[in-house]
């Protein structure tokens, strides 16, 4: 499955892009592709013991996750735990996730 989502840097919508999410696979844990801004993901996440992950094995980055459409909370550990990604890579994942929220069973 593939689809495509919309990026905001803020509430005003004025820093915007397109982002697009490619599903591999549909079951727990999750592996999906993010390509945004003329960057691409390869993207695993899913549920554990404690709650929910992400993983980005390419670029060593792993960080728990809240809800998937807690776009504050998740971006927040997003780069707080990875500070060499950039901000606008770390919102084109976000946003990805949240738009996973409804084809997703976390």
């Amino acid at each position: 499955m593939t689809f495509d989502y919309c990026c905001s840097k803020n509430l005003s919508g004025k820093a915007s892009w397109k982002g697009q999410v490619r599903l591999i696979t549909e079951v727990d844990p999750y592996e999906l592709t993010v390509t945004a801004r003329n960057s691409s993901f390869h993207i695993i996440c899913g549920t554990y013991t404690h709650g929910h992950f992400l993983c980005i094995p390419d670029l060593g980055v792993a960080t728990p996750l809240a809800a998937l459409n807690d776009t504050f909370w998740n971006l927040e550990q997003l780069t707080i735990n990875n500070p060499d990604l950039s901000e606008p890579d770390a919102i084109s994942i976000i946003c990805a996730l949240k738009a996973l929220k409804s084809h997703l069973a976390i």
